[in-house]
C-alpha cells in the first residue's frame, strides 16, 4: 500500500538572486534600520547587508513593477501586475501585509507614491487611460481616481511643498493635480519656451517649491507650479531616477553614471560606473538612493551597488542576477556548493551557495535554455536556442567544443549517470547521444516522439534513457543507440539515477483535476527523502512524497515564490 504520510522535507525560501531593475525604476531604498529593500519577480526583499542575510513579503501571486517607501521608511507598498493587480503595503521589519488594496486597477500598477504625511498613498495603473488613484491604505479605501493619460505615465508623486497636489510626468506630457474631496483636477504643464516638448521619466521635488523632472534627453527639467521655468543640463542619456535625500539629490541616468547636486539642484560630484572596475557597455542606472555618504544604485542588468561619496573609485556589489529575459536553465554541480544558470539574457553564470555570489560568467551568441554538469564535476554542457550545444570547463566556463545537429532549440541535456554519453534533447523531437570520450562523437539518435522534448532522465546503469514530450508521451530508449523499448518488463525492471519527468504513474498525484499538460513545468525527486518536487504555471512549488501515484498524496506544503517569466526566478527547472 502507498505511503500517504507528508514528506519530511520541507521548503523554506532561503535566498533570491538578482533585483528588477528592467522596466522599472526608483524601487531600491534604504529602511529605517538600514537595510535595502527592493523585488525580484513576485518576491519583496529586505536585505541585510551587515548580515548577509535577506527576509522575504510573499504577498503577490504575480511579478512586481512599482514600489514606494513610507516617510517613516518602515513600511513598504508594492504594485503587482496580473488580471487583477492589487497593492500591498508590509512592514520591512517583519515582512507582513498591513493592508491590501484592491479593485483600483486593471493590468498592472506601474507606479506608487505615499504622501508626506504617509497618510494616504497614490497609484498609477497600465490601463490604456492610466488611471491614478488616492487611496486611505490603512482602511482598504479608494478615496479618488481620475484618468491620468492617454500615454504611458512614469513617475507620479505627491507635492510636498503644496497641500493635496500631485504630479505625474510621463511620455510628453507633465500633469499637475488638486485633489479634492473624491475628485483630481489636472492643469496641465506649459512647456513655452523653456525647453523642447519631450517625455519625462521621474520626479522630485525642491524646498523652494520647484518641480524637477529628468528627461528623455538627460536634462533636468524645473517647473515653476505648471510652467516650465528652465533647464539643467546634466546627463548624456535618459534620466531615469531621481532621490531628494537630505544633503541634496541623486541622479541616474541611462549613460551608466550618478551625479550628486546640492539642494539648489548645483552639481557636486559626478560618479561615473559606466568606466569603473565594474562597468561593462551598456550599463543604465534605474535606481537611486543616497543616505549620508552611501548611495544605492541599481541596475537594468539587475545589480545593486553600493558607493561612497568619499569614495566613488570603489563601489561594492551587493546583488546580482540575470538582466531582461526568461530564465530557462539551472543546474548543480555534483561535488561542490555551486550551481550554474542560463538565461535569455545569453549568459551563463556560476554561484556559491555559500556566500551567495558571482563565482564565474560568460557571454554567448544565443539564449540559454538548457544546462547540466558532468558527474565528475569538470564539464558543464549548455542547450541552445539555435539547436546547437557547447560545453565548457566548469571551473572558468572556457569553451571545450560548439556542436550543432539540431536547428531548433535544445530545452533539455544530460550525462549519463557513468559520464560517458550526453543525451541532447531538441525541438526537433530528436534526442542525440554524443560519447564524451570521443569528444563528443554523436553515437545514436532516439526517435518517434511526436512532440518537442521536454524532460529527460537516465537509468542507474547509464543503459537506458525516458523522455517527456509536449504531447504528453513518455517514451523508453536503449543506449547508445537509440532503440526504442517497448517491453513492460523490460521498463518496469529500469532503476532510475534522476526523475525530473512529469508523466508516468509514478507522478500521476502531481497533477490536479482538470490539469492541462503544460501546467507543470519540472519536477525533481530525491529518493533518499522519497521527496519529489514540482514547479508550475501558477507559481507555486509543492513538496509530494514519491512515488506519488494518487492525487495530493503526500503533499506538505506549498511555497509562493513566483516562477513566471522572469530574469531572476527560476522558470523551467527545479533541482534539489
Amino acid at each position: 500500500m502507498s505511503d500517504r504520510t507528508a514528506p519530511k522535507s520541507q521548503l523554506r525560501l532561503e535566498w533570491v538572486y538578482g533585483y528588477r531593475g528592467h522596466q522599472c525604476r526608483n524601487n531600491l531604498y534604504f529602511t529605517s534600520s538600514k537595510e535595502v529593500v527592493y523585488f525580484v519577480a513576485g518576491v519583496g526583499v529586505v536585505y541585510n547587508v551587515k548580515g548577509n542575510s535577506q527576509r522575504f513579503f510573499l504577498g503577490h501571486n504575480d511579478d512586481i513593477i512599482s514600489l514606494a517607501l513610507h516617510p517613516e521608511k518602515q513600511l513598504v507598498a508594492t504594485g503587482q501586475v496580473g488580471k487583477d493587480p492589487y497593492i500591498c503595503v508590509w512592514d520591512a521589519k517583519n515582512c507582513q501585509t498591513v493592508s491590501i488594496l484592491k479593485d483600483g486597477h486593471q493590468r498592472g500598477i506601474a507606479s506608487l507614491a505615499f504622501n508626506n504625511a504617509g497618510t494616504h498613498l497614490a497609484s498609477v495603473g497600465l490601463e490604456d487611460y492610466h488611471l491614478i488613484c488616492i487611496w486611505d491604505w490603512k482602511k482598504g479605501r479608494l478615496l479618488a481616481s481620475a484618468k491620468g493619460h492617454s500615454d504611458r505615465i512614469f513617475d507620479l508623486h505627491f507635492n510636498p511643498n503644496v497641500d493635496n497636489q500631485l504630479v505625474c510626468c510621463g511620455v510628453k506630457h507633465i500633469k499637475f493635480w488638486k485633489w479634492q474631496g473624491n475628485s483630481l483636477n489636472p492643469q496641465k504643464g506649459i512647456f513655452g519656451k523653456g525647453g523642447e516638448i519631450q517625455t519625462m521619466l521621474c520626479l522630485a521635488f525642491g524646498t523652494n517649491g520647484t518641480t524637477y523632472a529628468g528627461t528623455l534627453s538627460g536634462d533636468i527639467y524645473k517647473w515653476e507650479k505648471n510652467s516650465l521655468t528652465g533647464t539643467v543640463q546634466g546627463h548624456e542619456g535618459a534620466v531615469f531616477t531621481i532621490y531628494k535625500s537630505e544633503d541634496g539629490f541623486a541622479s541616474g541616468s541611462k549613460d551608466g553614471s550618478v551625479i550628486l547636486w546640492d539642494g539648489d539642484f548645483k552639481p557636486i560630484t559626478k560618479i561615473d560606473l559606466l568606466n569603473s572596475v565594474i562597468g561593462y557597455k551598456g550599463l543604465s542606472v534605474r535606481s537611486v538612493c543616497w543616505v549620508a555618504d552611501k548611495i544605492l544604485v541599481g541596475t537594468n542588468n539587475s545589480e545593486i551597488y553600493e558607493v561612497l561619496a568619499s569614495n566613488k573609485e570603489s563601489p561594492r556589489t551587493l546583488v546580482q542576477g540575470h538582466a531582461e529575459g526568461e530564465l530557462w536553465a539551472l543546474a548543480v554541480h555534483p561535488k561542490k556548493a555551486m550551481f550554474a544558470t542560463g538565461s535569455d539574457d545569453q549568459s551563463i553564470r556560476l554561484w556559491s551557495l555559500s556566500d551567495r555570489t558571482l563565482l564565474a560568467r560568460v557571454d554567448l551568441e544565443q539564449k540559454i535554455r538548457s544546462l547540466a554538469f558532468h558527474p565528475d564535476g569538470s564539464q558543464l554542457a549548455a542547450g541552445l536556442s539555435d539547436g546547437s550545444f557547447m560545453v565548457l570547463k566548469a571551473r572558468d566556463l572556457s569553451e571545450v567544443l560548439h556542436t550543432k545537429d539540431r536547428s531548433e532549440v535544445i530545452h533539455e541535456l544530460k550525462y549519463s549517470p557513468d559520464g560517458a554519453y550526453l543525451a541532447v534533447g531538441s525541438n526537433d523531437n530528436f534526442v542525440d547521444i554524443y560519447a564524451t570520450s570521443q569528444r563528443y562523437k554523436k553515437v545514436g539518435e532516439c526517435k518517434g516522439s511526436s512532440s518537442f522534448i521536454t524532460h529527460l532522465d537516465w537509468s542507474d546503469d547509464s543503459k537506458y534513457i525516458q523522455t517527456n514530450s509536449g504531447a504528453a508521451e513518455r517514451l523508453f530508449y536503449k543506449i547508445p543507440a537509440g532503440k526504442r523499448v517497448t517491453n513492460k518488463e523490460e521498463i518496469k525492471a529500469i532503476s532510475w539515477s534522476t526523475w525530473t519527468g512529469v508523466l508516468g504513474t509514478e507522478v500521476n498525484g502531481i497533477w490536479e483535476k482538470y490539469t492541462d499538460t503544460n501546467d507543470i513545468n519540472a519536477t525533481d525527486t530525491s529518493f533518499p527523502n522519497n521527496t519529489l518536487v514540482s514547479g508550475d504555471d501558477f507559481g507555486l512549488v509543492k513538496l509530494f512524497r514519491f512515488p506519488c501515484i494518487k492525487k495530493g498524496m503526500g503533499m506538505f506544503c506549498i511555497a509562493m515564490t513566483r516562477p513566471a517569466p522572469s530574469p531572476d526566478v527560476l522558470h523551467q527547472h527545479i533541482i534539489f
